[in-house]
């Protein structure tokens, strides 16, 4: 949906050129209190260099201008005037014209030719061309920013298929689409840091807006739209007595322009800009502050995305050095240990031995815990992924996994595509965890959630649900959520990791695990959002 001005629309602004004050007060008062069907806000000026001063100072939507003027005629003036803005209603409004004039002016690319005449339904007719004129012209910057506002989400989407562009890339091209679509020649990213706007990215030639300069917030447009947290729009700064006087003008030299605020975790990032040195019409540069405040939207949850993978990153460097200083540093002395604990024993026999021996072992099994629950959290790669069927976990964990007169039963067959090996682990500790936590042997039963579950979650979106549950004992209600934290376990020769892996695992996979109950007492964990 487009953002007009309603304010502005209502009025049509006239700018009238003639010569002769009578006619031209004439005019105004006809069109201004006469004509009821619209409204309409006219300028007078008495000369074509007048009427130049008019046009570089407000906003005109429609010019009617006489033919024969001394200095600088209607035609001359009408081709200066399609110089710069071939699109804006121009028409000739004269006593003096010609067959030759008129068409002259049509080659020239004059809106509308109208003779003058002695009576005042000339006014009236005047005032319907003006209107059909300014009408047809607004609706064709509509549709040209209807055009611009769809190829620019077209170009943003693009953008966001490309996952192999850098974060750097994707803020150049979000840019580069601004500023082609829209018509800007310059745009750029902003960050707010106290009184100083760093900016991030820019494109477009400016002597000071430039990639990684920084700027005294007060001398820019951003202030404005930073403190108020909304989109803001100026057209033509130098006419504009808000900005005339003001640092921004003077510091950047940027007549124009449209700015909106980007939000990164609910506060004031920075602004996604774009500007020109010359001024361009306020309904187009304010119908673009929606279409700038939907790609400033998409900008703040990139940086969002992208300092998230920056720490995520950090944290696994961090990780990665922990499991290194776990696996050599703590391993090493730990074999030496061992080592030593043998060749003790071939010198002398104590009880004390086994108790140290155990306790090795156990170190030991903490050890390798921990690698496991550090590597099983991490994100798992596309390229990992596999379907992996449910007969071929069972068939593993039988033989992987010491159960004793424990039974695994298949209620239900299915796919999962997920990191076999991750899989594989996530169904042993489960299994492990049943187990060793029963005094009697416990049949483990698994399968998928119930049908009308599953098919709810698979008609909406690809995803269903499984469960691994069994008749043990079970676990309490208010210990339900504590078994997932690394080290609780009930279990003494247990490490408490065990469960902590299998979520880390689900995590990793995008799901979500939880534990209930079980038809018989026992522990039910069930996994969503598998696929």
């Amino acid at each position: 949906m487009l953002y007009v001005n309603r304010s502005l629309m209502s009025v049509f602004r006239v700018l009238h050129v003639d010569d002769d004050e009578a006619i031209g007060d004439l005019l105004e008062t006809y069109l201004e209190e006469s004509v009821d069907r619209e409204e309409f806000a006219v300028t007078t000026a008495r000369s074509v260099g007048e009427a130049e001063t008019t046009l570089e100072e407000m906003e005109i939507d429609c010019i009617v201008c006489d033919y024969q003027m001394p200095g600088t005629d209607g035609l001359e003036f009408l081709r200066r005037v399609r110089d710069r803005d071939p699109n804006k209603p121009f028409m000739l409004f004269t006593n003096k014209g010609s067959a030759d004039v008129a068409s002259e002016a049509i080659e020239a690319g004059v809106t509308d030719y109208l003779r003058k005449s002695g009576g005042p339904e000339q006014y009236e007719v005047l005032a319907n061309r003006i209107a059909n004129a300014v009408e047809q012209e607004r609706g064709r910057l509509a549709r040209t920013q209807l055009r611009e506002s769809t190829a620019v989400i077209s170009g943003l989407y693009d953008v966001i298929n490309e996952t192999d562009l850098s974060f750097a890339q994707k803020l150049d091209r979000v840019l580069k689409i601004g500023t082609n679509e829209l018509g800007y020649p310059i745009g750029y990213i902003t960050h707010v840091e106290g009184d100083s706007l760093e900016i991030l990215a820019a494109v477009g030639d400016h002597e000071t807006i430039q990639e990684d300069a920084a700027l005294p917030l007060e001398a820019t447009y951003c202030k404005h739209t930073i403190v108020d947290e909304t989109p803001h729009a100026v057209s033509d700064a130098m006419t504009d007595d808000k900005w005339a006087d003001s640092k921004a003008l003077a510091e950047t030299r940027l007549r124009c322009y449209v700015g909106a605020p980007i939000i990164v975790d609910g506060e004031i990032y920075g602004t996604l800009c774009f500007a020109s040195m010359d001024p361009r019409d306020s309904t187009t540069v304010e119908d673009d502050e929606l279409t700038v405040k939907t790609l400033a939207q998409w900008v703040g949850y990139e940086i969002d995305r992208h300092e998230y993978e920056r720490e995520l990153k950090r944290q696994i460097d961090r990780l990665e050095e922990f499991t290194g200083v776990v696996s050599h540093d703590l391993r090493n002395p730990l074999n030496i240990a061992q080592g030593r604990i043998d060749i003790v024993r071939e010198e002398c026999d104590s009880e004390s031995l086994d108790a140290v021996n155990r306790a090795l072992d156990r170190m030991e099994a903490i050890i390798e815990d921990t690698l496991t629950l550090a590597r099983q959290g991490q994100t798992v790669d596309g390229t990992d992924m596999e379907p992996v069927g449910s007969q071929s976990v069972v068939e593993h964990c039988r033989e992987i996994v010491a159960t004793g007169d424990s039974e695994i039963r298949l209620v239900d067959d299915f796919t999962a595509h997920s990191d076999r090996n991750r899989l594989y682990q996530l169904f042993e500790n489960l299994i492990r965890n049943a187990v060793e936590h029963s005094d009697q042997p416990v049949t483990i039963r698994i399968g998928t959630l119930d049908v009308m579950f599953t098919s709810t979650r698979v008609e909406s979106d690809g995803t269903f649900g499984f469960y691994v549950e069994d008749d043990g004992p079970g676990v309490p209600e208010e210990k339900r959520e504590s078994v997932f934290e690394p080290g609780e376990t009930t279990n003494p020769q247990g490490t408490g990791f065990g469960l902590s892996i299998v979520k880390r695992i689900a995590e990793a996979h995008g799901w979500e695990v939880d534990l209930k109950e079980s038809f018989d007492g026992g522990a039910r964990f069930e996994f969503t959002n598998v696929r």
